[in-house]
């Protein structure tokens, strides 16, 4: 047999659960407590130290403990991180399962003040009135508002309802977030931090208060129903007339106008016997008849009373305000009774004179005279009730039954009267010359109601007194007006919607303007017209509100309402056609809907007129949404923000309420009645995952986070976007990461990439599409391991970590099971995952357990130099760890908070020898001075606080000694138990541990912790081309001996396993030629210790262990043997 030796120069390979001959050259069976390092090999891993929150001052305790412990942590719940910045450091916080929110320095383990909205009450604070407070009452967070001055000093306000002490009870603040917060599955709870702001979404599915909802409506027109007159033109000649209606079928909606098309003269009182001279009825006369009997002063026709008649026989007629002037001129008609004598039906008469006052207690009389400047007639009876006076120029109207009409059915009727004349030689002797007439009347306006057979007298106040006289058979005749009988002998009818409340009081039709030219027409003029028609209108009214050239209308019930003549006006109800034809004279806050040409609704929208100074008139039109639809979204992931310095505020953040569009053109985002699985941040969009839908925010709203158009007008590339992973698979989205290409997002059993083809993201260059189909667990997030990505499978019995490489927006990316070599290494119910990209590191863990699994990576260029897997084990069960920077926090099952630099610094537990530093490896390790030492017993004695605070607490307890001795070597004093007691908070130490130790110069305490690397079995192996080495199985191969290069070093202990026989320990100091004291020892920075084996390499397991606090590291191995290849070639 020939001898042989082998190096392993590297240990940095991590474990392997490969069989011992395929392992990799470097690889370990087993790896604790130790970290594999290309550079500085197998080392025992960084003692944690303890974030002591007893050395915070803080006398009265309310954020800190004696102990050190963090304050007021809750059972379970969900934990979360973020990093603030150099000053302040990291932050740590737990959302307990009431929901209930604490957060602490990872400085210091402080407890951070939790806001809930307001200010936390403090006696020495004077408060003015609408001061919110908080004040937290058996563990409720309650809410009250200062309803006067309050002086400082006094009780913090304890009650939950009404008014005491000038405190408002306002509501349980942390009631909402409490609500949404909740959980008995603290996987469930989702958190990203951006800058100060932690976003929490919950995926509890039976919790009703995580579902998205929404409340409040978009703004509301100023009323119900509404309409706007604009009036486009004022001109001669014009009726401005509406049709409004608010019936729903022909027979409640449709009204038929008559309408006269024909007129004539049928008869006239022309004298045409008269001339001296002149024709006193030449003339031309417009009239605008309506039938009405309207009996305010001045207007149309009176209805003359037998109580209006002086009792007494007197000449005076009795009327309220009449308003009438001397020789005013009116028309008399009996309305086919009895006359008031001597008063003659269809004859002319003049007021002759006014009394005031009347008698029967009227304001005003007055006399009437057949002739202008006449004697008073003197009445002899009184007549009946239904006669009247009708001034002159409005004309007598009679159906063509004679029946007198004066209920306002027959109005409008406007027509032209022309007289002209020619003066004549008389053949008689009573007069030298005579007139002959021709009369024409010309209609310019039929009017609503008229028949044909309809009468109109009226007569022509314009004419010449005389005009009218011989055919009156008086000789005071000749000084009268002619009165002309006008005859509707044709008409015509049609059917409008115009009906309103079962009622034609919806045709809407004014006077005409004047037909005179000269006579100017004004706007005012002609919507006061209107104005007073709409506001005749019976049943349930229509207002009517002059606004400029405008009128708007409104009501509680329904109306449509359009107009007769379209280059006259223009009416707009809630929608439009043509946003040119808007007004710039409006109500405030009119809200109408733009309907584009096509019958979709896709393109339509809606504008809002938004008044100067909020007041109707002028202003000008911006888009809005459409009245009456959900507007706020509620139920919305809840976010945690640090406030102040030591202050945090948990609230409903503030998302922006719809504000244009409606469910076509701007619909709800596709979460709302669904959960929010995960807040991710994306090219500057806050992004939300909901079932299958990604749904992003626009950009740049991060402030105020909006997920709905700002234009329903058109798409634009900052319009959200919410886009769906189409798979042949249930695909809930769970988690997200972003990468160069885009950002992958997770499904239980799928990936998907979103992305754009575009340089720009938007809603129509985004595409959501499969990339791969691999099994993910949905309680643990993907992470960036730099330039690719990894994620936990935990669909076997195992949990598996995945690396995905090569993203591209075409084709499938590559995906490797890094874990391979360690295939049951990993728990199916891993739960907790941290990273760090700088340090090239993955730790995992589960919640109660205390085992840290890692995973260490190198890679030079486009290659892996190192992919490493190794364990460790911690003193306490793990609740939370995370890493920030270069520095690795962990949370136990003690509510303590320690950490480890992963990178070595100046904060690190160690002594210095020879000018190099040593690690000092301790967990939860805290400074320990103040001891009592006794020269009798030879004991040291300390008060450790928080001792009795740790179950089992003596167990794996030490403390190390950092102070340097007198001969300039570094000699560490160590003890632990048995040496070491505790009782209560009491620590014994055997020895003087007082003399020369204070608060500048401390000994430390805390947990020492086993460092062991279990060595596979060794075969010679050679290269079997690039990154590939063969052992060879079938030889003979008995080792003499192994040779351990060691860097750093302190004591440690090897434990040679031998098939059929007992084991072989061996512990060792690195000490040089017994320098060192008693229950002390000096370490040394590199070191070669041979291990004598003299065993067959199918018979041996080595295992290598440090269970001091000194530092273990392990470079290199080497072995030496007997080797036989037995007598076979290898080939």
């Amino acid at each position: 047999m020939a001898g042989v030796t082998q190096t392993i120069p590297s240990y940095s390979a991590g474990m392997s659960e490969q069989p011992d001959n395929l392992k990799f050259p470097g690889q370990v069976v087993e790896s604790v407590n130790a970290i594999p390092d290309i550079t500085k090999g197998l080392f025992k891993r960084p003692g944690l130290k303890r974030i002591d929150s007893s050395l915070v001052d803080d006398s009265d305790r309310s954020h800190t403990t004696a102990t050190g412990k963090l304050k007021d942590v809750q059972s379970g719940g969900s934990w979360f991180h973020y990093y603030r910045d150099e000053t302040e450091g990291s932050y740590i916080g737990q959302i307990a399962a009431d929901g209930q929110v604490r957060v602490w320095s990872c400085k210091n383990g402080e407890l951070m003040t939790t806001l809930y909205g307001s200010i936390t009450w403090s006696s020495t604070r004077e408060y003015k009135s609408g001061d919110k407070v908080q004040s937290n009452i058996l563990g409720n967070v309650r809410i009250y508002q200062a309803q006067a001055t309050i002086s400082s000093g006094g009780s913090p306000p304890t009650h939950s309802s009404g008014t005491v002490n000038n405190w408002l009870f306002v509501e349980t603040a942390q009631a909402n977030a409490q609500n949404y917060l909740a959980t008995s599955s603290p996987e469930n709870i989702q958190t990203l931090t951006i800058n100060d702001t932690t976003f929490v979404s919950n995926r509890d599915t039976s919790n009703s208060n995580t579902a998205v909802g929404t409340t409040g409506t978009t703004d509301d027109t100023p009323d119900p129903h509404f309409a706007l007159i604009e009036l486009t033109r004022a001109e001669n000649g014009r009726q401005y007339g509406l049709n409004i209606t608010n019936g729903t079928t022909d027979a409640t909606r449709d009204v038929t106008l008559k309408r006269a098309t024909r007129i004539r003269i049928k008869s006239h009182t022309l004298n045409e016997e008269i001339g001296g001279g002149e024709c006193l009825g030449i003339g031309t006369e417009v009239f605008d008849i309506t039938a009405s009997d309207d009996e305010t002063a001045g207007d149309n026709k009176y209805t003359i009373g037998t109580n209006q008649v002086n009792s007494s026989g007197l000449s005076i007629i009795n009327i309220n305000s009449h308003g009438y002037s001397i020789d005013d001129i009116f028309i008399y008609n009996s309305g086919g009774g009895s006359n008031l004598a001597p008063l003659e039906d269809n004859r002319d008469y003049y007021v002759a004179g006014i009394t005031s006052p009347g008698s029967n207690g009227t304001s005003n009389a007055f006399n009437l005279s057949p002739f202008p400047d006449g004697s008073s007639l003197t009445l002899t009876s009184d007549g009946n009730n239904n006669q009247v006076l009708i001034p002159a120029e409005k004309g007598v109207v009679t159906n063509a039954s004679g029946t007198l009409i004066k209920d306002g059915s027959k109005k409008n009727l406007v027509f032209r009267i022309s007289t002209l004349g020619q003066q004549g030689n008389a053949n008689n002797s009573t007069n030298n010359f005579v007139c002959s007439y021709q009369p024409e009347v010309t209609l310019l306006h039929g009017g609503e109601g008229w028949e044909t057979g309809d009468i109109i007298r009226v007569a022509m106040t314009g004419q010449g007194l005389g005009g009218g006289g011989s055919k009156q058979n008086s000789p005071e005749d000749d000084t009268r007006v002619a009165v002309y009988t006008i005859e509707v002998t044709d008409h015509e009818e049609t059917t409008i919607a115009a009906k309103y409340n079962g009622a034609d009081t919806g045709l809407i039709r004014p006077s005409v303007t004047p037909f005179d030219a000269d006579t100017t027409v004004t706007s005012d003029t002609i919507l006061a017209g209107i104005k007073s028609a709409i506001e005749n209108i019976s049943g349930t009214p229509i207002n009517a509100k002059v606004i400029g050239s405008n009128l708007y209308l409104s009501s509680n019930s329904e109306f449509n309402v359009e107009v007769v003549e379209e280059d006259l006006m223009r009416v707009m109800q809630d929608s439009v056609n043509d946003v040119t034809n808007l007004p710039n004279q409006c109500k405030h806050g009119y809200i109408v809907q733009v309907k584009n040409a096509r019958m979709a609704d896709e393109d339509d929208y809606y504008l809002r007129f938004d008044g100067q100074n909020n007041k109707d008139g002028s202003g000008a039109w911006s888009e809005c949404a459409k009245p009456g639809i959900a507007k706020t979204l509620t139920n919305m992931p809840i976010v945690i923000q640090r406030t102040a310095a030591k202050t945090f505020t948990v609230k409903q953040f503030t998302y922006q309420d719809r504000r244009v569009g409606d469910d076509s053109t701007n619909p709800l985002p596709s979460f709302v009645n669904k959960r929010i699985n995960k807040v991710l941040f994306f090219r500057n969009r806050l992004a939300f995952l909901s079932e299958e839908n990604v749904i992003l925010s626009r950009p740049g709203t991060l402030g105020t986070p909006d997920f709905f158009a700002e234009s329903a007008l058109t798409t634009s590339a900052s319009d959200p976007i919410d886009i769906s992973a189409a798979s042949m698979f249930p695909s809930e989205l769970f988690d997200g990461i972003e990468i160069n290409t885009g950002l992958i997002v997770f499904s239980s059993n799928q990936q998907f990439l979103l992305t754009s083809d575009d340089t720009v993201l938007n809603p129509d260059t985004a595409k959501l599409k499969s990339i791969a189909t691999f099994n993910y667990n949905v309680d643990m997030p993907p992470i960036s391991l730099g330039t690719t990505v990894a994620y936990v499978d935990n669909s076997g019995r195992f949990s598996r970590l995945n690396e995905m490489a090569n993203i591209a927006r075409e084709g499938e990316p590559n995906i490797v099971e890094v874990s391979k070599v360690v295939p049951s290494l990993l728990p199916n119910d891993i739960d907790l995952l941290t990273n760090s990209r700088e340090n090239s590191i993955v730790l995992m863990g589960k919640t109660g357990t205390n085992t840290v699994f890692g995973y260490k990576y190198l890679n030079i260029g486009d290659k892996r130099q190192q992919a490493a897997w190794f364990k460790w084990k911690l003193n306490k069960n793990l609740i939370y760890h995370f890493i920030i920077d270069d520095e690795y926090f962990v949370l136990d099952s003690d509510y303590y908070l320690q950490s480890m630099q992963l990178v070595e610094s100046t904060e690190d537990l160690s002594i210095t020898q020879d000018g190099v530093d040593y690690l000092l490896h301790l967990d939860n390790h805290v400074p320990l001075f103040g001891g009592n030492y006794s020269s009798a017993t030879n004991k040291t004695t300390f008060t450790v606080p928080w001792l009795n605070q740790i179950p089992n607490a003596a167990y794996n307890l030490a403390v190390i000694d950092t102070i340097a001795g007198t001969d300039n070597i570094r000699l560490v004093r160590y003890q632990t138990t048995p040496v070491l007691q505790t009782s209560g908070t009491t620590l014994t130490l055997e020895g003087d541990w007082e003399t020369g130790v204070s608060s500048s110069n401390p000994l430390h305490i805390g947990y020492v912790y086993d460092y062991q690397v279990t060595f596979p079995k060794f075969y010679p192996f050679k290269s079997a081309g690039e990154g590939k080495v063969q052992s060879d199985v079938n030889s003979s191969l008995v080792l003499h001996r192994v040779k351990l290069h060691f860097g750093k070093l302190g004591t440690y202990k090897t434990i040679l396993e031998r098939v059929g026989k007992t084991n072989y320990e061996e512990d060792y100091e690195s000490s040089i030629l017994d320098e060192y004291n008693t229950n002390s020892a000096p370490y040394l920075e590199t070191y070669i210790k041979t291990v004598p084996i003299y065993e067959r390499n199918t018979n041996i397991t080595l295992t290598l262990e440090s269970t001091h606090p000194s530092p273990a590291t392990l470079h290199a191995l080497s072995w030496e043997a007997d080797y036989s290849p037995r007598f076979y070639n290898r080939v």
